[in-house]
């Protein structure tokens, strides 16, 4: 884990240098197929793609001084082991990324076999973006654009911070951010899926997986879209953490990952965090539901850090009180909040864990109660986490009743 944070803060660093490059919509493909497009080996040879025809291709932008690089040795492991059910890893170098691939091919080739013995297929140094980009990445780029960094990943969190520190709008393009983004490339040339280089290789090896065992890669249920291993739950709840440190001063973030764990029980996915920190000296905490009227500051709570920023709950402008039954911050913006214990750290590590939480006592805003008394969740304006589009959705009028509605189906 020690390494990955490493590469994480070098990958960072060569942000700095990122240049915005001009976009490409759909429409200049149009007509195209990626069978269409021809490319140059390292020898400088004209190749087509129409060669691959039949094989599940994973297109990569490659560096080689990148905080990135020792995912080549990822790459190689998933080409030794599934090049023989019809896997074609096919690499681009390419040194429009803080110049991280310096060189001619031969001693790019010379580098990546020596250091990581790679046997996969090497192609000759390419632009990505801009004027001079190659019609693969532009082809590439008009079937899959920018869907976002995976804000709940450390790694996906700081490129996001970083890139948007030099470009507000970064994000509005489909353009390559970054060394090691990864195209996956069906047997009949459709381009499946994006990832990003911060994007787990476990994802990508099981949406291959599923590319292999797929030989037409038709879906097998008729207009229905398949998109391989994703962590699509939807809705997932946005969970507020309220915590105090060892001063009693009070700290909130956003937890996007989280749900019921038993009768009494709530899981919560936790990366390092002030937070973390804070449940080593106090094993109480609260956790409340975020709404469409304070989005804005529960969204700041999830990106902002309390390590470093001190004044982290004075800019969202939320009033704290002490929790009556748990040492934790009620945030008294947040209609209803779970007042809980720290049961059981699951997979504890310096970069996060599990958490486990026992409910001891659940608190609701007296506006937000309904004639019989309970909570009314129509009134509360709780919103959900959309993680196919990172967006958040209010949650709507009820439709039925639990228990009760199918009974007319007996």
């Amino acid at each position: 884990m020690k390494r990955i944070m490493t590469l994480c803060l070098v990958a960072t660093l060569c942000v700095l240098t990122l240049s915005a490059q001009e976009t490409c919509g759909k429409s200049c493909c149009a007509g195209k197929t990626i069978y269409d497009i021809s490319v140059k080996d390292d020898a400088g040879r004209d190749v087509s793609l129409s060669d691959y025809k039949g094989k599940v291709l994973l297109i990569v932008n490659t560096a080689t001084r990148c905080g990135f690089t020792p995912q080549y040795k990822e790459l190689e492991a998933l080409y030794e082991k599934y090049q023989q059910q019809g896997l074609e890893i096919l690499d681009f170098p390419c040194n429009q990324f803080g110049q991280q691939a310096p060189g001619t091919i031969q001693e790019i080739h010379e580098f990546c076999t020596a250091n990581f013995d790679i046997r996969f297929p090497q192609f000759d140094k390419i632009d990505v973006n801009g004027p001079g980009e190659s019609p693969l990445f532009t082809y590439l780029k008009s079937q899959q654009g920018f869907a976002g960094f995976d804000l709940n990943d450390q790694r996906g969190k700081m490129m996001d911070q970083m890139l948007r520190k030099r470009d507000a709008d970064y994000d509005k393009n489909p353009d390559i951010k970054w060394n090691f983004t990864k195209f996956l490339v069906s047997r009949d040339g459709r381009v499946l899926k994006r990832y990003e280089p911060t994007d787990q290789v476990a994802a990508i090896e099981a949406d291959i997986q599923t590319a292999l065992i797929n030989k037409s890669n038709t879906n097998t249920v008729e207009s229905m879209k398949s998109f391989g291993s994703k962590p699509w739950i939807i809705p997932q709840p946005v969970l507020i953490i309220g915590t105090y440190d060892k001063d009693g001063k009070p700290n909130a973030m956003n937890a996007a990952w989280g749900g019921q764990w038993d009768m009494h029980e709530i899981v919560i996915s936790l990366s390092s965090h002030a937070t973390t920190d804070n449940l080593k000296v106090n094993n109480e905490f609260t956790v409340a539901f975020a709404t469409a009227e304070t989005e804005v500051a529960a969204d700041y709570v999830g990106i902002v850090s309390g390590r470093n920023t001190p004044d982290k709950m004075a800019r969202t402008g939320w009033t704290t009180k002490k929790a009556p039954n748990v040492n934790a911050p009620v945030i008294t913006n947040l209609p209803l909040t779970l007042e809980c214990r720290v049961k059981q750290k699951i997979d504890e590590s310096e970069t996060g864990y599990y958490l486990v939480g026992e409910i001891v006592n659940v608190l609701c805003d007296e506006k937000y109660l309904a004639a019989d008394g309970n909570p009314d969740v129509e009134k509360m304006g709780i919103i959900t986490y959309d993680p196919v589009h990172h967006t958040y959705i209010q949650l709507g009028k009820t439709v039925g009743k639990a228990f009760s509605d199918g009974k007319q189906l007996k």
